[in-house]
This record gives C-alpha cells, sequence and structure tokens, in this order.
C-alpha cells in the first residue's frame, strides 16, 4: 500500500482494477485514495477519445470496498483524453443526474486544451449537490476534494452581469439542449449592446426549432402508435373471428365424422344381418332340394325340380367376398362365426373367411381394394377382437370354428 503525496492518505490499488480498453488503445485504473476517494486514470502515450465513462465500474467499487451509503468523492486524471465520445459525454450527464451511490464532487485534473470546453459544458450540468470541478494538477484536485470535505465551498459562481456569467449560462442552456433534451425558455440572456446577444439569439431561435423538431417527433410516435394499436385490435378481432370460426368448423366436422360413422356402422351391422340371412336360407334351401331329390318323382317331375334348384343356386351362391364362389360350408361358416362374435363387422367377417381360406394378405389387400399394410392391421385387430391371446393363431382358430360347424 502507498501513500498520496498530495495528502499523506494511504493508497489501495488492487490488480482487477485496472484493465485495458477493448479497443487496446488505452488503460483504465482505479485506485481508492483513503477511505473515500476514488481515482479515475486514462493511461495512454497518446491521445485518446474515450467512448464511455464506465460509470457501472464505480459502484462496483463502491460496493467491494463496502462504502454504500457512504459520501464518496472521484478524481478523474484527464491527460490523455484528446476529445470525447457522444456516449462518453451521455454517461458523464447520467452520472450526475441518476446517481446510483452517495457521489458528493467530481474533480477533473489535467484538461487538454482540445478538449476543455467539452468538459465545461459537461460541468455546466453539475448541481449545488453534485458540484463538479475542473483543476490544474493531481495536487489541485486533492486539495479541491480535503477543501469541499472541510466545509469550503466547490467554486465561486461568476459575478451575474459579467462575461463570465454569460459565458456559463450560454454553455448550460447548450448542454441542456444536447445532453438533457430541455427547451425551456432562457435564463439569463445579455442585454442587446453585449457582444454575446446575437450568439443568445441564435441560440434561442435553435432552442425553439429544437423543442418544434421534438413535438413533432412525439406527435409522430404518438400517431405510430395509435396506428400500431388499432392494427393490432383489428388484426385480434380477426384472429378471434378464425379461432371461433376454426372451432365451429371442427365442431361441425366432428359432428359429420359421428354421424358418418354411425351410418357406416348402421349399415354394416345391416349388411351382416343380410349375409348371414342369406347364407342360412342358402343352407335351408340345399337341405330342402336334397330332401326333394330323395322322393319318389317321374324322371320328368326330378328333372323339372333339379333345373329349379340348381337355377336357384346359381343366383343365390353368388359370393360377396372376392368374387368366388360361397358355398355351403363357408356358409355355415360365416353364421357361426357371426353369431359367436358379433361385434365383428361386415369387412373383418369377409376377411375372416378368406383367412380361414387360407388366402395371402396381399391378395385379400388386392382383392379388397387395400394395402397390404391394412390387412395386417386388420387381422392385428381381428386377433384382438375375437380375444385370442399373442401365442394363438387367427388362421388356425378359425379353422377350429369351421370344424365346429360341420
Amino acid at each position: 500500500m502507498t501513500q498520496c503525496p498530495a495528502s499523506g492518505l494511504s493508497v489501495t490499488e488492487k490488480d482487477h482494477w485496472s484493465f485495458e480498453h477493448r479497443q487496446g488503445n488505452y488503460t483504465r485504473k482505479y485506485s481508492l485514495i483513503g477511505n473515500d476517494i476514488i481515482h479515475v486514470q486514462e493511461l495512454a502515450d497518446h491521445g485518446i477519445a474515450p467512448e464511455h465513462l464506465y460509470a457501472a465500474d464505480f459502484s462496483s467499487l463502491v460496493a467491494e470496498e463496502n462504502l454504500t451509503g457512504n459520501p464518496v468523492f472521484v478524481l478523474m486524471d484527464c491527460a490523455p483524453v484528446a476529445t470525447l465520445k457522444f456516449l462518453y459525454k451521455r454517461e458523464f450527464t447520467n452520472l450526475l443526474t441518476a446517481q446510483e451511490f452517495d457521489l458528493r464532487l467530481m474533480v477533473l485534473y489535467n484538461i487538454q486544451p482540445s478538449v476543455r470546453l467539452e468538459f465545461e459544458m459537461l460541468q455546466s450540468l453539475a448541481t449545488d449537490k453534485l458540484p463538479v470541478i475542473l483543476s490544474g494538477s493531481y495536487e489541485e484536485g486533492i486539495h479541491s476534494i480535503l477543501d469541499f470535505k472541510s466545509g469550503k465551498s466547490a467554486g465561486t459562481k461568476a459575478e451575474a452581469g459579467t462575461d463570465k456569467a454569460f459565458r456559463d449560462a450560454f454553455l448550460g442552456e447548450v448542454s441542456r439542449m444536447l445532453m438533457l433534451g430541455q427547451f425551456d425558455e432562457q435564463g439569463k440572456v445579455p442585454p442587446e449592446n453585449h457582444a454575446s446577444y446575437p450568439y443568445f439569439q441564435i441560440l434561442d431561435m435553435m432552442r425553439r426549432d429544437m423543442k418544434s423538431l421534438e413535438d413533432e417527433h412525439q406527435q409522430n410516435l404518438e400517431r405510430i402508435e395509435q396506428e400500431f394499436r388499432v392494427l393490432l385490435a383489428s388484426k385480434n378481432s380477426l384472429l378471434d373471428e378464425q379461432v371461433e370460426l376454426g372451432k365451429k368448423s371442427e365442431q361441425r366436422f366432428r359432428e359429420e365424422e359421428a354421424a358418418l360413422l354411425s351410418r357406416i356402422a348402421t349399415q354394416e351391422i345391416e349388411a351382416t344381418r343380410i349375409s348371414t340371412a342369406n347364407a342360412e336360407k342358402n343352407a335351408a334351401l340345399r337341405s330342402l332340394c336334397e330332401m326333394i331329390e330323395t322322393l319318389d318323382l317321374d324322371p320328368a317331375s326330378r328333372e323339372k325340380v333339379s333345373t329349379q334348384c340348381a337355377a336357384l343356386f346359381e343366383t343365390s351362391e353368388k359370393a360377396a367376398l372376392v368374387n368366388t364362389e360361397l358355398t355351403e360350408t363357408d356358409s355355415v361358416f360365416l353364421s357361426k362365426l357371426q353369431k359367436t362374435h358379433p361385434n365383428l363387422n361386415q369387412r373383418e367377417l369377409r376377411i375372416s373367411l378368406m383367412i380361414k381360406l387360407d388366402y395371402h394378405s396381399r391378395d385379400i389387400a388386392r382383392s379388397l381394394g387395400l394395402s397390404t399394410r391394412g390387412i395386417e392391421s386388420i387381422r392385428y385387430r381381428l386377433h384382438k377382437k375375437i380375444g385370442l391371446d399373442k401365442h394363438n393363431s387367427l388362421k388356425t382358430y378359425l379353422a377350429n370354428l369351421a370344424a365346429e360347424s360341420l
């Protein structure tokens, strides 16, 4: 730990309080003089134009050293600063107007002539609660802070009506317009015969024009916001209508789907009933014809009856399945299957018969106009619908059921 040569106070330095600017053209270094003076140095061997004040570093250092709530003073070495970027000036202004810690005084020293006017403009934004002093050297800056802490004034204001007073007023007006966006009426104005009066007139014209531009800008913002709100409300209303229409369409489609599924189910039940009834009638008709064949009839009558029976079977035994003949055995099997498993629909009954007849899934699919994968899915559902476990073969079950029907 070293000592301040001007005050004898201890100086605290830490490695992480020094960092190279991201452009690499200068180094920012912090130190703490005593327990409440933050010393800021810009180290460079050439002129620099800092873009940022990095005021957040002040707050971090205050928190790190447990100075929150205590009066703090900032001493800044501006030796290599040749000019200031706008962001730097805006951050400097924010530090003066929106403090994050108890900053009582800022002292800037080693200010180059090329940038002094800019710092004087920033100084004009200072208040009685937070004055800004421009000092010539480090020693002067330290003594200014020590004097301020002892209760002495931070500086004397120019006497009213003097050139210095009008100059300060001019800088203050310009700074408030540029940095704070304030376009209030001018305060101190020199008399008309004063040399600076025309400059104040020009400044007043600029103030009024900038105020008009600001008002116009604000009106445009309000107009755009209003147009956006109207557009947003319109879009939201349209979206709500589309959502409601979508809900109604979805409900209508669901109702139509339910109605169609119900109609299909009814037709499948009816088709199954008719198919089963036809199968039973065909079986009864065949039995009747066989009984007639056993009757003692003359050859002519027997031939006539046989011809009629054959004609009946030719039309009634047309298969509704795969364009093949439906035998009596098939009819009996379908009747037995439908009675054993009434939950099977017409298509499932047809496919069951074709499985029993040892048709390949590919052939079944081709006959019914379905995909092979679709037939495999139906076979899987049949397996579950009939109640078979995974180790039992559907084909074997159907074959056994057909054998029981004989």
